[in-house]
Parts: structure tokens; sequence; C-alpha cells
């Protein structure tokens, strides 16, 4: 019921078998974050190329639209202007 107990040496590792698997495990660490930090920026980066294009693309839709049709830009421009100004007097 009481055996001794075995000591088993891959059991018990020695302090500088600790010390050199966390330096590992740090220096695993560092690299995973710098993979991480540099695949978030790159899509950063790629998310703002294209909210950059995106916002091109509409304004030069906007600026033909209002090339091609002039006086519906006007009517539009007006019709919004006087609604807004209705409701501003009825504040």
């Amino acid at each position: 019921m009481n055996a001794p107990l075995k000591s088993n040496p891959k059991a018990d590792p020695s302090p500088d078998d600790l010390s050199q698997q966390i330096e590992a495990l740090r220096g695993d660490l560092v690299k995973i974050a710098a993979t991480v930090s540099g695949e978030v920026s790159e899509g950063i980066e790629k998310a703002g190329h294209q909210i950059g294009q995106t916002g091109r693309d509409a304004r030069e839709t906007a600026v033909n639209a209002v090339i091609g049709h002039p006086l519906t830009a006007i009517g539009i421009a007006a019709g919004i202007g006087l609604l807004l100004g209705m409701m501003a007097r009825k504040s």
C-alpha cells in the first residue's frame, strides 16, 4: 500500500531544462506575435485602400450623374434645401 515512489528522470526536469524550455517558448511567442501583428497590419492597410477606392468610385459616379443630368441635380438640391428649410422653421 505504501510503496516507495520511484524517481523518473523525465518527470523531474532540472531547473536548467525548464529555463531552456521557457526561453524557447518566449522565442516562439515573439515569432507568433510578430506574425499576427504583420498580418493584422496588412489587413488594415488593404481595408484602407479598399475604402479609399470605394470613396473615389462613389465621388466619380456622383460627378458623372450631375454632369449627365444637371437639371435633375439642381431640382434634387432645391427640393432637399426646401425640406430642410421647412424643418428648421418648425423647430
